[in-house]
């Protein structure tokens, strides 16, 4: 049986070891997208340079900062979109990952772990929220959380998990996978390194 440190420890592996075959793929492609500009721009600024002489250098050198500044640019939103679609696609599977998780045995002690770790910081009067998908445990969830607590059903929560919420005491704990796959795609957009200059 898997506990939930092992599932996110795996998650987060799984993150930086897609994390990282995606960054070297992104810088080898820079590499190569930045030497073809160069050599590129080097062969246009010479055949201008031979046909315009000496009277159009300043002209030369006033179009050819235009079109760098605009290769530029341009070559900056390519990269920011394969950026965000190797983003998305690294996230998308982990989603998979969970959604399949969600609908094994583990998934089912995942939530009994989970409920009895917090169960005493809530009375009677709290709520616990759950997805459509686990209204079918909703009695099974009240016995183990050891009190009579309303549940319900929060639309929100797409993969699994629950929120449990009682309002006069102020207190809010989310062990939704919903909220732990948003904050894992936070730090990994953090702490990746595919910031775009």
């Amino acid at each position: 049986m898997q506990n939930i440190d092992q599932i996110f420890l795996y998650m987060k592996d799984e993150i930086e070891r897609e994390a990282s075959n995606e960054e070297k793929a992104i810088l080898d492609e820079v590499k190569a997208l930045e030497e073809d500009i160069y050599e590129s721009m080097k062969a246009e600024a010479k055949r201008d340079a031979d046909l315009k002489m000496k009277q159009e250098i300043e002209e030369m050198t006033s179009n050819a900062s235009t079109e760098i500044s605009e290769s530029h640019i341009e070559r900056t939103k390519k990269l920011i979109e394969k950026r965000d679609g190797y983003v998305k696609t690294i996230f998308d599977e982990v989603r998979e990952k969970l959604v399949a998780f969600t609908d094994s045995k583990d998934y089912v002690s995942f939530m009994h772990e989970k409920i009895k770790k917090i169960a005493n910081n809530f009375n009677e009067d709290s709520i616990m929220y759950i997805a459509k998908k686990d209204l079918s445990m909703k009695d099974e969830l009240i016995k183990v959380f050891g009190k009579n607590i309303k549940v319900e059903v929060d639309e929100d929560i797409t993969i699994g998990g629950f929120i449990v919420e009682n309002k006069d005491l102020h207190l809010v704990v989310d062990e939704t996978l919903d909220f732990a796959l948003n904050s894992q795609k936070e730090w990994f957009n953090k702490n990746s390194g595919l910031i775009i200059k």
